[in-house]
């Protein structure tokens, strides 16, 4: 029978908080005893957060409802309307911090309790594409997708990666303000991470066959670590382009991206996205040598298979250790912190099974790793698992924890709760390995259209216009070289310190 995996864990000294499909459970760290379960109706939790004093949990779902939960009794404690399906969130020192990340691309903010009236604020206006039912203030915006983002260790920073490799600086939470970029890789970035005990470090990863280490304040690489190599043996969820021609679920021919007739406006994007969704699905391998896709065999038509380096996560120890996973990879791996000049070592630990997910606990330096204990490489029965305990060395060897605690007996017994087919196809585990890549596609498809596109016509309006904007740009260059050459040097660009430093001189003045 098949069970909901654990997707997301978060131990605490007295409570521990399980994420499994659309359930959640608050269990007593020192018995494993289950405290509260609660079922959302509308579906699979896709994340959830904390906040640092494990009061209160965050959820959101695609039901695109925004739930705060008190983890003691998980009462419901707030639930507002937002405008993505998919959701990250952290928590900061002071507010619960939501960021969105779908089509708008943006980031904005919500106070941890907001009032349930809707104020003149929350609807449209003349200037707003959409009304704002969460009463949210806009941050920051990508001209792509958000896929990670995270707070500075003094919270004066917001530090945010997308699909088109930007990593950008920015005040918090004055969004506008860019601080720097961080340039330099060639895929999406999925994964950052700020070191408690490198605060002026950033490590990041995504598709690129390494990890980078930057003084993000510069935008300057300082470190790069070669994963691929060690990586991809480990990764055995891959990736399935079908190619043109093939027939969906239904019988019907799937016309992909970017070929047949083309659509105009929202139409276009709306067929773009549902062409993704259809032709592009994670293949599971059962063997060394077959593979299982979950959408089924085509007749006359082969599926190309690949292998996707998409980081998951990176987390850092105590011990100055790097910690990271791939999406459908069965092994976690670990480097040490760069900074001697010795060539990186990545040690990697094979569980058996995909990582879902993976926590640093802070009161133990313990690592909780989640894994999907319903795949099966088909060659032998194997004893499920879900939950395990993982130890680091100081010099960062992983091993299995050899003592068997009541939260990981409960989390890998009563704690899971049954589920259909149906219900693990929706948790989407392995969607990442399909949606972040760009360009993969074109890459991969030997048979795509090679051919440039056409440029469109345009009218004799547009042309008219084009050309008159065309006479003003050149009249403003003959201007410009009629000017004296000397240009006064701009003011060096003041740090978020520096500005906050010149507001405290100026009020001592004044006083």
């Amino acid at each position: 029978m098949s069970v909901f995996p654990i997707t997301q864990l978060f131990p605490g000294k007295l409570y521990t908080t399980a994420i499994s499909g659309p359930n959640i459970q608050v269990l007593d760290t020192s018995t494993g005893d289950i405290r509260h379960k609660v079922t959302d109706s509308a579906g699979p939790v896709r994340c959830a957060a904390i906040d640092q004093g494990f009061r209160y949990l965050a959820t959101a779902g695609d039901d695109k409802i925004l739930k705060i939960w008190e983890i003691e009794d998980l009462k419901l404690v707030n639930e507002r309307q937002v405008l993505m399906v998919k959701i990250l969130a952290i928590y900061s020192e002071h507010c619960l911090e939501n960021f969105q990340n779908a089509r708008l691309r943006s980031s904005s903010r919500r106070t941890q309790r907001p009032s349930s009236s809707l104020t003149k604020k929350q609807k449209k206006d003349a200037l707003s594409s959409h009304e704002n039912p969460s009463g949210g203030s806009l941050i920051l915006g990508h001209t792509s997708l958000l896929y990670a983002f995270l707070l500075s260790q003094d919270e004066k920073y917001i530090i945010t990666a997308d699909r088109d490799e930007h990593i950008r600086v920015s005040w918090y939470p004055q969004g506008y303000n860019i601080e720097m970029y961080c340039l330099g890789h060639t895929k999406f970035v999925s994964a950052i991470h700020n070191p408690a005990f490198a605060p002026a470090e950033l490590v990041s990863g995504g598709g690129d066959p390494m990890l980078k280490i930057w003084d993000w304040m510069t935008g300057l690489v300082k470190h790069e670590i070669p994963v691929w190599e060690t990586v991809e043996p480990y990764i055995r969820i891959r990736s399935s382009k079908r190619k043109r021609g093939a027939d969906s679920e239904d019988g019907s021919e799937v016309r992909r991206k970017g070929r047949g007739k083309k659509t105009k406006g929202k139409g276009k994007a709306k067929a773009e996205a549902e062409a993704d969704d259809v032709v592009e699905t994670p293949v599971i391998e059962t063997s060394e040598n077959a593979l299982a896709s979950n959408t089924g065999d085509s007749v006359g038509v082969e599926d190309k298979v690949e292998k996707v380096l998409v980081i998951h996560k990176i987390e850092t120890t105590a011990s100055r250790n790097i910690i990271f996973s791939a999406v459908g990879g069965t092994a976690l791996f670990s480097v040490a912190y760069p900074g001697n000049g010795a060539p990186a070592v990545i040690r990697a630990l094979e569980l058996g099974q995909p990582v879902l997910d993976f926590v640093v606990a802070p009161q133990d330096n313990r690592i909780w790793v989640t894994l999907d204990g319903n795949w099966s490489d088909g060659t032998e029965p194997r004893t499920k698992c879900f939950v395990l305990a993982i130890e680091i060395s100081e010099s960062g060897e992983l091993s299995k924890s050899t003592s068997d605690s009541p939260v990981t007996r409960t989390l890998n017994s009563t704690a899971l709760l049954p589920a259909t087919e149906d219900d693990l196809k929706r948790l989407e585990l392995y969607n990442d390995l399909v949606a972040m890549p760009k360009g993969f596609e074109a890459e991969n498809d030997p048979e795509g259209d090679t051919a440039p596109p056409e440029p469109e016509k345009q009218s004799k309006r547009i042309l008219g216009r084009l050309k008159n904007k065309q006479k003003v740009l050149d009249k403003e260059r003959e201007l410009a070289v009629a000017v004296d050459d000397e240009v006064k040097e701009p003011d060096a660009k003041k740090t978020k310190s520096d500005v906050g430093g010149q507001q405290d001189v100026d009020m001592a003045e004044a006083q």
